[in-house]
């Protein structure tokens, strides 16, 4: 079942590079930046999950990016303090 489902994704990324044209560089250089904004939605939501708490601002701060690449925007409260 895995073997057919990772099979599939290697075949439809393989249509990809075809498909575009993308030599070896270009096609790598693409699937770092899918990974990347994977990351950043991971991180947004982590973040989000925590806006929550007391530990809010601190959080706004180490992800200065929420909302940029579609994941869900949160936003602190001007008067909210940090305890």
């Amino acid at each position: 079942m895995l073997d057919d489902s990772l099979e599939k994704r290697i075949i439809e990324l393989l249509e990809i590079k075809g498909k575009h044209n993308l030599d070896n560089d270009k096609f790598l250089l693409l699937m770092g930046l899918v990974n990347l904004m994977g990351i950043i939605n991971l991180l947004e939501v982590r973040a989000a999950g925590c806006t929550q708490g007391s530990r809010a601002s601190r959080h706004q701060e180490m992800v200065p990016f929420l909302g940029m690449f579609g994941g869900p925007k949160v936003r602190v409260p001007a008067d909210s303090t940090q305890k």
